[in-house]
């Protein structure tokens, strides 16, 4: 029988990532300001320290704490080391893929080299970055349509359209990577999001949409069970729509006695007509702090996790991000009434 991970295994671990990221606190703002120098913009920043924490958090877990040698014995420098690493690894990737689709090599597999090829045309004539996903996943890999679907987060309906799209062998430019869903889809959403009504807003998701509350849980689906549906169903917040860092975002505000506060921001992934992915930033400090200037708010100060409270329940459970509650955030200040 393959191994099991137990309800204490994962107790355990959710335990030891909080400990983790109060531990490495402080070095959080100076290592998300090295990022954003990296990469140049908020988006990347972010991703760069997430990925950073985890294999930090990974190096930890295999013992490599022990020793005066130790290479994680100073924090600071080993994650600012890691960060370095993963950046100049990822410039690396991003350079020989680009070698790969301008002159496809033959490789001792099923996977035709010719077949390679012609998708890689299709990849840079193809509409979006879902649709020059879905050329590769399906023509070459042959995955399912199903299973494009499932992997792209979206419907069969729309990877055929995305497939359609990119045999026609399209010429238009490239979109930017960052340019995000169309305006129509974040306005839909945003509508939805302020109507504050489950039924519409799952109109404009679909029904396995991912939800992640970046760096500290997440989920699949909405219902009215849903921690962040309950959030958005039963809390004073509101949406809008904004354009930061060139890409087109969501800013989640909420009413508070001294005025709207921002709370959340969220990217978007999805297209024709639905959301397949939600990235929360409520608890990426760093990243809402430069939103908030950016767009002229103050930012509600929810740290890098949720409140001690929260977290009982979310290691309690095991299974849910949320605390039985349904909130996704730390008790927030009082609305103001009327």
């Amino acid at each position: 029988m393959a191994p099991r991970m137990t309800d204490d295994d994962s107790r355990a671990l959710r335990r030891a990532w909080f400990d983790y990221l109060d531990a490495v606190e402080d070095v959080r703002a100076p290592l998300h300001a090295y990022g954003l120098r990296l990469t140049g913009n908020v988006w990347d920043a972010e991703d760069l320290v997430q990925e950073t924490l985890l294999r930090g958090f990974g190096m930890i877990g295999r013992g490599d704490l022990h020793g005066a040698g130790s290479p994680v014995a100073d924090a600071r420098a080993y994650l600012f080391r890691t960060a370095t690493h993963l950046f100049l690894d990822a410039q690396r990737r991003r350079a020989r893929e680009r070698a790969v689709l301008a002159e496809p090599q033959v490789a001792a597999s099923a996977v035709d080299a010719d077949a390679v090829r012609e998708a890689g045309e299709r990849l840079f004539a193809a509409a979006s970055p879902q649709a020059r996903a879905a050329v590769l996943l399906k023509d070459v890999f042959s995955f399912s349509l199903e299973e494009v679907a499932d992997h792209l987060r979206t419907s069969v309906g729309a990877v055929k359209a995305a497939l359609h799209r990119g045999r026609e062998g399209l010429r238009d430019a490239v979109p930017d990577p960052r340019a995000g869903p169309p305006r129509a889809l974040i306005d839909a959403f945003v509508d939805a999001y302020n109507a504050h009504d489950l039924a519409r807003l799952l109109g404009v998701v679909t029904e396995t949409v991912a939800i992640e509350v970046l760096g500290v849980g997440g989920g699949r689906g909405l219902n009215p069970d849903n921690g962040w549906a309950q959030w958005v169903l039963n809390e004073p917040v509101r949406a809008e729509s904004h354009r930061l860092d060139g890409e087109d975002v969501v800013a989640i505000l909420y009413r508070t006695p001294e005025g709207e506060q921002l709370c959340e921001v969220l990217r978007l992934d999805g297209e024709e007509g639905r959301v397949g992915r939600i990235v929360d930033y409520g608890f990426a400090a760093d990243t809402m702090a430069y939103a908030a200037g950016a767009l002229g708010y103050p930012a509600m100060a929810l740290g890098y996790h949720q409140d001690a409270d929260t977290l009982v329940g979310m290691i309690a459970t095991t299974t849910r991000p949320w605390a039985s509650s349904g909130i996704a955030a730390p008790a927030p200040p009082a609305p103001v009434s009327g």
